[in-house]
C-alpha cells in the first residue's frame, strides 16, 4: 500500500504549530529535491461568463501557467466591448508530498492578467486571440464568442434618461440626467454610459451644492465617479425610491448625436419581506441584519435620445466674439459708489442664462475701451462662484480722476441660440461720486489751524480765553482699562460680544465645512456606523450562519467604501487590496481586512459558521481590523 503526505505551503502550515514545526520544515525543504523537470509554458484565456446582457459587465482573465512572469498583451479597441485592465499578479505555488518515504517538491508556476469587459451590443460578440510574450516567446491565446442579449427592464428597476434640450450649437452646454427607479434593496450595482466614450462631446461634471436635507452618495460610472441624489419619484403612477446623477456634455461638432441607452447592473434582494419605511431606509445602514431574501441580479437598460447640434455660422461674427453661446444677460453692482481718485471699487458682474455655467468665464474687461478709459483695472480676477442659475465675477476697479461719473455698461457679445443670430447684452451704468485725493499734512495730522507766518502767542491778561498756569491746575486721571474692570457690566460688554462673534463664526465655519465635502463627514462617521451595525448583528439571535457572513460583509464594505471615498457596495478584496496599498497602510492590516472579506464571502454562499462563538470571533476580528486601520488613514 502506498501511503502519502502533502504540505501544501509548508511554511504557512507550520504557523500555527510553533517554532519546532518550523525549524522540521526549513529542514525538510533543505533536503527535499526540486521537480525532475521544468514546467510546460502554457497559455489560456477565459472568462466568467459566456452569456451576458448588454451593459453587463465581466471578468477576461488570461492565464499563464510555467512562468511566474510575463509580458501583458496589447489589447486593441475590442469591437463592441469596453477595456478596464484590472491588473496582474503571480499566481504561482508550491507543495512538498512524502509518498512511500520519497520527499519530492512540486513547483507551479503561474501569472495572471484580469481585465473588466463590457459589451456595448447585442449579438455574438468575439473576443479575439491576443499575443502575450513569456521568455521571450511568443503564445497566443484562443478567440472567445461572447452570446450578449438585450436586457429588458421589469416592474422593480426602471432607467431613464433626460436632455435640457435636444437641440443646441457647437459649444453649448446640454445637461444629460441619469434617474434610476428602485422599488427594491440593492448592493452590487454598477452602471454604464456609453455615450461617455464619444469623442463627440467634451464631459464635465456640474457643481454640487449639499443641502442638509437631502443624501448624496459617490457612485461609479463606467471608469470614473459621479455625485448621486437620493430621492423619491413617480413613474406611470407608481411610487419608486430614486438615484439621479447629471453630466454635462459640450458638442465639439455639428451634426445628429446618438445618446446610446444606459445600464445599470445591480444584485437586488427579493423573496423577503417588503420594509413599509423602505423608501426613508433605501441604501441606508440600518437595514443590515433584518430579515433578506436572496440576491438575483438585475440588468436594465434606458431609453436611448438624439441630440441635433448645429454649427454656428461665422456669417456676422462680431471681433469680440468669445465663444458665449445660448442667451445671456448681465448685470454689475458696485461698493463703494463715493470715492476718492484711486480708491478702490468692487465691481461685481452677474450672468445669467445657459443650462451650466460651470464653464462660463468672462471676457478680460480690458477689453472694454468706454471703462478702460476712466479706470485702473489690475489683471488679477477672482474665479467665478456660481450662485444658483447665476455666475457672479468680482473685479476691482480704481477711478482715475474725478471727471468720472459713472461705470459705463459691461458688454458681452454672445450668440442667442433661439435667435439664431449674434447679439451683445449690456449691463446698465452705475452713477458714481470721485472726489479729489486729499494730501495730509502735519497740520492736518496735529490738529491745527493754520494762521501767519511768525505770528506770536499772545498772554491775555483776562476774560475766559486767559492762559492759566500753575501745578495746581494739573488733575491726576488714571488712564488704561483698571476703572472699567472694576465694574462687571463693563466686563461683560468688553468681553461677552467678542466671545459671542467667535463661537457664531466657529459654528458657521464647521457648517460649511461640512457641507462642502459631504464625503468627508461620512468618512469621519464611518467606524462609529460599523460598530452600531456590529453590535446589533450579535444581538440578533435570528439570525443564520450565512446571514451573519452576509451582514458582517456588506457593513465591513459600507465602512470601507465611506473611508476610501468609494461605493462601498461595489467593493472586493482586490480593490481594497490596491486602494489600502495606494494610502501605505501596513500589509498585515491590508491582509487582515481581505482575509475577513473572503470569509465573509465564502460563508455568505457556504454558511461556515458554526457556532455563535464563531460570530463573536468574527465580529472582534472586525473590531481589531478596523481599529487599527483608523489609525492609518
Amino acid at each position: 500500500m502506498r501511503r502519502g503526505i502533502c504540505f501544501d505551503n509548508a511554511f504557512g502550515a507550520c504557523a500555527f504549530a510553533g517554532v519546532p514545526c518550523l525549524i522540521a520544515a526549513l529542514t525538510l525543504c533543505m533536503l527535499v529535491p526540486s521537480a525532475a523537470s521544468a514546467q510546460q509554458i502554457t497559455v489560456n484565456a477565459d472568462v466568467e461568463s459566456r452569456d451576458v446582457y448588454v451593459g453587463e459587465s465581466f471578468l477576461y482573465q488570461i492565464r499563464v501557467d510555467g512562468a511566474d512572469s510575463a509580458e501583458g498583451p496589447d489589447i486593441p479597441a475590442l469591437e463592441g466591448f469596453s477595456v478596464e485592465f484590472l491588473g496582474g499578479s503571480n499566481n504561482s505555488s508550491q507543495s512538498i508530498s512524502i509518498i512511500n518515504g520519497r520527499i519530492q517538491r512540486q513547483v507551479q508556476k503561474g501569472f495572471i492578467f484580469t481585465y473588466r469587459l463590457t459589451p456595448g451590443r447585442s449579438g455574438n460578440l468575439t473576443i479575439p486571440a491576443l499575443d502575450v510574450k513569456v521568455e521571450g516567446k511568443t503564445f497566443k491565446t484562443g478567440p472567445i464568442t461572447i452570446a450578449v442579449r438585450r436586457p429588458s427592464e421589469t416592474n422593480e428597476f426602471k432607467l431613464r434618461m433626460h436632455l435640457s434640450r435636444e437641440t443646441c450649437y457647437v459649444g453649448e452646454p446640454v445637461v444629460l440626467t441619469v434617474t434610476w427607479y428602485l422599488r427594491l434593496d440593492v448592493q452590487n450595482f454598477r452602471f454604464t454610459l456609453p455615450v461617455i466614450g464619444s469623442d463627440a462631446f467634451h464631459f464635465e461634471d456640474p457643481e454640487i451644492k449639499p443641502d442638509r436635507g437631502k443624501s448624496y452618495y459617490r457612485i461609479s460610472v463606467g471608469s470614473g465617479e459621479v455625485i448621486a441624489e437620493k430621492s423619491k419619484g413617480m413613474l406611470d403612477g407608481v411610487s419608486y425610491a430614486t438615484l439621479e446623477f447629471s453630466k454635462v456634455l459640450v458638442p465639439m461638432r455639428p451634426g445628429t448625436h446618438m445618446i446610446p441607452e444606459a445600464i445599470v447592473e445591480a444584485e437586488a434582494v427579493t423573496g423577503g419581506a417588503r420594509r413599509s419605511d423602505f423608501f426613508d431606509d433605501f441604501f441606508s445602514d440600518n437595514f443590515f441584519g433584518r430579515r433578506r431574501g436572496r440576491l438575483k441580479k438585475f440588468v436594465t437598460p434606458s431609453n436611448s435620445l438624439s441630440l441635433v447640434v448645429k454649427e454656428m455660422p461665422s456669417e456676422g461674427r462680431p471681433p469680440g466674439f468669445a465663444g458665449h453661446v445660448g442667451e445671456y444677460s448681465i448685470s454689475t453692482s458696485a461698493s463703494p459708489t463715493t470715492v476718492n481718485v484711486g480708491d478702490p471699487i468692487t465691481l461685481k458682474i452677474i450672468l445669467e442664462g445657459p443650462d451650466y455655467l460651470g464653464s462660463v468665464d468672462l471676457p478680460p474687461l480690458g477689453a472694454q475701451a468706454d471703462l478702460t478709459e476712466g479706470f485702473k483695472i489690475p489683471e488679477e480676477r477672482a474665479d467665478g462662484a456660481i450662485e444658483g442659475s447665476r455666475k457672479v465675477f468680482t473685479q476691482t476697479i480704481r477711478a482715475k480722476s474725478t471727471g468720472v461719473t459713472e461705470i459705463p455698461p459691461i458688454e458681452l457679445v454672445y450668440f442667442d441660440t433661439k435667435k439664431g443670430r449674434y447679439l451683445t447684452a449690456k449691463s446698465d451704468p452705475i452713477p458714481i461720486e470721485v472726489e479729489e485725493t486729499k494730501v495730509v499734512t502735519a497740520l492736518d495730522a496735529e490738529g491745527l489751524e493754520p494762521g501767519v507766518a511768525g505770528t506770536p502767542l499772545e498772554r491775555w491778561k483776562e476774560g475766559i480765553a486767559y492762559n492759566y498756569e500753575g501745578p495746581d491746575l494739573l488733575v491726576p486721571e488714571e488712564l488704561g482699562l483698571s476703572p472699567l474692570t472694576g465694574s462687571a457690566g463693563w466686563l461683560a460688554a468688553l468681553i461677552v460680544p467678542p466671545a459671542l462673534y467667535v463661537l457664531v463664526l466657529a459654528g458657521v465655519m464647521v457648517s460649511r465645512r461640512r457641507m462642502s465635502d459631504p464625503d468627508r463627514v461620512r468618512a469621519r462617521g464611518a467606524l462609529k456606523r460599523l460598530r452600531t451595525r456590529l453590535s446589533a448583528i450579535q444581538r440578533d439571535d435570528g439570525l443564520s450562519q450565512a446571514a451573519i457572513c452576509q451582514a458582517v460583509m456588506e457593513a465591513l464594505r459600507e465602512y470601507l467604501g465611506d473611508k476610501l471615498r468609494r461605493a462601498g457596495s461595489t467593493l472586493t478584496a482586490g480593490d481594497v487590496d490596491g486602494l489600502l496599498v495606494a494610502r501605505k497602510v501596513d500589509r498585515d492590516v491590508i491582509d487582515a481586512l481581505t482575509n475577513i472579506l473572503s470569509t465573509c464571502e465564502a460563508g455568505s454562499y457556504a454558511g461556515d459558521l458554526s457556532s455563535a462563538g464563531d460570530r463573536e470571533s468574527l465580529v472582534t476580528r472586525v473590531r481589531e481590523a478596523t481599529a487599527r486601520l483608523e489609525r492609518q488613514i
